[in-house]
C-alpha cells in the first residue's frame, strides 16, 4: 500500500491513509486485530514501492528521510486506533536487495532498519514493531543487525525455499526441523521470536498431509518456545487474479501470475471452503491455549557454536545437520555465536566443522577449564596434544562403520554402527594424552571385528572439562546425502556428551520435550516422519503417564512402549509415584 499512501516523495494521500484507518476499524469490530506493513516491500514475486523509490532506497538520504516521515505520519494517525495490533516494516524487505538488486552494505541496511524502527516509535510509542526480514538472515540482514530494530524477531521458513527438500522428503528430519532451526537461530538475540510465516502447498502434497504438516510444525514451534505462529496463508489465490504492471511503482514477474505453488497454500479455498488444514489449525490453537505458556524445559541444553557473523542462508544446509544430530539425542538445542560467553545452562557445546577465531577461543577455554563438555569436528582448536592436519585429508570409502574402542555412555565395546555421509578424514600425526573412543572399521564389508582400525573419535581432558574431537567432517558429510537417517547413526557421537536424563526416549525420529510448570509435568513427543515410529519412554523412577488430549492412562512404571502414527504429536502428563 506504500505507493498508494505516498505517491510522491513529498506528498501523502490523506484520503488513502484515512481509508486504511477505517479498514482497520472495520476488521477490529469483527474480532480481527491488524498489523499494518507500511513499507510493503516484496510479495510473491512482486515489488510494491512508489515510483520515486529506486534501488538506492537503503542508501539515498532523501529517500530514507521520506520513508521515515511516511512511517511516522501513518503510525501516528493509527496510534489512536484500538484495533492496531503492532507494526511490521513490510514483507521480506531483504528480498529487495537479494532478489531485486537494491544497493546497500550490511552497515547501511542496519542503519536503515534502525531509522525506520525509530520512526515507528516516534509515531506510535506504545505498539510493538517487527521488521519483516524473516526469510533470509543473509549477509546483508544478519540477525545481529535485525535485532536492534525490532521488539521481536520474525522468522519465515519453507523447506522448498530453504532447499532442505533437496535433502529429505517433505516429512523428513531436515525438512520438518527447518522451522525449529529458524526459531533457535533468531533466539540467539535474546528477544521473542514469532514464526511469522511457514506453510506447505497442495501443489506439493495431499490436503491430508498438509493438515498433519501444520499440526507438527505448530506444536514443534510451540514447544521450541516461539512467541507465536502464523500459517501462510488464509486463502488460496484465485487463479484468474493478475497483478498488472503500473506506472505507479508496482513491478511483478511472470506476466502478473503467481508461482503455481502460491495458488494452493491456503487454509481455505478461494470460495471460503475449508481444507482439512483449517480444522487442524483451529484444533491446534485451541489446545495450545488450554496448555498456556508458563512451561519450563527440564532437558539438558546443547549449544551449537556457529561462526561469528555467518549468513544463515549460506550456512543453512550444513548447520542443520548438526541441529538434527543434536535433536536425535533429545536435548534442547540452541545456537551460540563463537564470540559470545558460554551461557550458564550449557550442558555441552557442539563446534561443527569449523575453526574458532583466535580472539574468540577464550570463552570456550574458560568453559572447559571450569568443567565444561565440548565436541569439535575436523578442526581442533583446544587440544594441543592431538595433532591433526585438515589440509592433509582423504576420503573414506563407503560403506563406513565405526567400531567402539572404549565403552562410554550407551556405546558398548566392540559394537559397530553405520555412517552414511560422504566422509573425509583429517590426517593425524603423532599425538599424546587422549583416549580413542571410536575407530574406522577396516573390514566393515565382511562384518569382521578388527581392532586395528584407525582412531577417529577421541576424548581428552582440558582443565576440569572434557574435549571430544573427531577427525571426520561428520556434519558436512551429510550435505551430500538424501534421507540417510535409517542407515545413519552419526548421532551416537553426540550421545556421549549429554548428561544422564531423568526421563528419555529411544527413537531418533521423534522429537522430545520434558517440561513443567508450577502445577504439572509434561512430555511431548513429535514424530518427524510419515511412518509409524515405535518409541520407548524410559524413566529412572516409577511414573504414571496420561494422554493430555483424551485423558487415557498410558500406564505406570519405568518403561513405556508406544507407537506414534505418521507425524503424530503426543502430550503426556507425568504423575510421580
Amino acid at each position: 500500500m506504500w505507493y498508494l499512501t505516498q505517491p510522491e516523495i513529498n506528498k501523502f494521500d490523506q484520503q488513502k491513509i484515512d481509508r486504511l484507518n477505517e479498514l482497520i476499524t472495520i476488521a477490529g469490530k469483527r474480532g480481527i486485530q491488524v498489523q499494518p506493513s507500511l513499507i510493503t516491500g516484496w510479495l510473491d514475486g512482486g515489488i510494491f514501492t512508489p515510483k520515486w523509490i529506486d534501488k538506492g532506497m537503503f542508501t539515498n538520504p532523501s529517500q530514507i528521510d521520506a520513508t521515515a516521515l511516511m512511517v511516522k505520519t501513518i503510525s501516528k494517525t493509527l496510534s489512536k486506533n484500538p484495533y492496531v495490533h503492532s507494526y511490521d516494516f513490510g514483507n521480506e524487505i531483504n528480498a529487495l536487495k537479494a532478489v531485486a538488486g537494491y544497493v546497500a552494505s550490511p552497515d547501511e541496511t542496519k542503519s536503515w532498519m534502525f531509522r525506520m524502527y525509530k520512526a515507528f516509535k516516534e509515531g506510535d510509542p506504545a505498539r510493538l514493531v517487527t521488521n519483516g526480514i524473516g526469510t533470509g538472515y543473509d549477509a546483508s540482514f544478519p540477525v545481529e543487525n535485525i535485532s536492534p530494530a525490532c521488539d521481536y524477531l520474525s522468522a519465515h521458513t519453507y523447506s522448498y525455499f530453504h532447499a532442505t527438500i533437496l535433502d529429505d522428503p517433505w516429512f523428513g528430519l531436515r525438512t520438518t526441523y527447518s522451522t525449529n532451526m529458524m526459531i533457535a537461530w533468531a533466539k540467539m538475540e535474546g528477544k521473542p521470536v514469532l514464526m511469522q510465516e511457514t506453510g506447505i502447498s497442495g501443489d506439493w502434497v495431499s490436503q491430508e498431509q498438509r493438515a498433519k504438516y501444520l499440526e507438527l510444525a505448530y506444536f514443534s514451534s510451540w514447544a521450541e518456545g516461539a512467541a507465536g505462529f502464523v500459517w501462510w496463508c488464509s486463502h488460496n489465490i484465485d487463479t484468474t487474479f493478475r497483478v498488472k504492471p503500473s506506472i505507479d511503482g508496482r513491478e511483478f514477474v511472470g506476466k502478473g501470475k503467481f508461482d503455481p505453488l502460491e495458488y494452493q497454500m491456503g487454509l481455505l479455498d478461494a470460495k471460503n471452503n475449508k481444507f482439512p488444514v483449517a480444522d487442524a489449525f483451529k484444533q491446534s490453537t485451541e489446545f495450545s491455549a488450554k496448555l498456556g505458556l508458563d512451561w519450563t524445559d527440564k532437558l539438558p541444553v546443547c549449544y551449537i557454536v556457529v561462526p561469528e557473523s555467518t549468513p544463515l542462508n549460506d550456512y543453512f544446509r550444513q548447520v542443520i545437520n548438526a541441529y538434527v544430530l543434536a535433536k536425535q539425542n533429545h536435548v534442547v538445542v540452541r545456537f551460540l555465536f563463537e564470540n559470545k560467553e558460554v551461557p550458564a545452562d550449557a550442558a555441552f557445546l557442539i563446534i561443527p566443522g569449523f575453526s574458532i577465531n583466535a580472539e574468540n577461543k577464550e570463552h570456550i577455554n574458560k568453559y572447559l577449564a571450569t568443567g565444561g563438555t565440548v565436541y569439535q569436528s575436523y578442526y581442533n582448536n583446544f587440544a594441543p596434544t592431538i595433532n591433526s592436519n585438515q589440509k592433509l585429508n582423504y576420503s573414506i570409502d563407503s560403506p563406513v562403520e565405526l567400531l567402539v574402542a572404549k565403552h562410554i555412555g550407551n556405546l558398548n565395546l566392540l559394537e559397530k554402527f553405520p555412517l552414511s555421509g560422504r566422509l573425509k578424514m583429517a590426517q593425524m600425526n603423532w599425538s599424546t594424552n587422549y583416549e580413542t573412543l571410536l575407530k574406522v572399521c577396516p573390514d566393515c564389508l565382511t562384518h569382521s571385528i578388527n581392532e586395528k582400525g584407525e582412531g577417529v573419535f577421541f576424548k581428552t581432558k582440558i582443565g576440569k572439562g572434557n574435549l571430544y574431537y573427531t577427525r571426520l567432517n561428520l556434519e558436512e558429510s551429510l550435505c551430500d546425502t538424501y534421507n540417510p537417517w535409517k542407515n545413519d547413526e552419526s548421532y551416537k557421537l553426540y550421545s556421549v556428551l549429554k548428561p544422564e536424563m531423568d526421563i528419555d526416549i529411544d527413537s531418533r525420529f521423534v522429537e522430545f520435550y520434558h517440561k513443567s510448570n508450577a502445577k504439572e509435568e509434561m512430555l511431548i513427543l513429535l514424530n518427524h516422519t510419515y511412518e509409524n515410529q515405535a518409541t520407548n519412554i524410559i524413566s529412572k523412577k516409577a511414573i504414571l503417564l496420561k494422554d493430555r488430549q483424551n485423558g487415557e492412562v498410558i500406564g505406570k512404571g519405568t518403561e513405556f512402549n508406544i507407537s506414534l502414527k505418521p507425524a503424530e504429536v503426543l502430550f503426556l502428563m507425568v504423575e510421580r509415584m
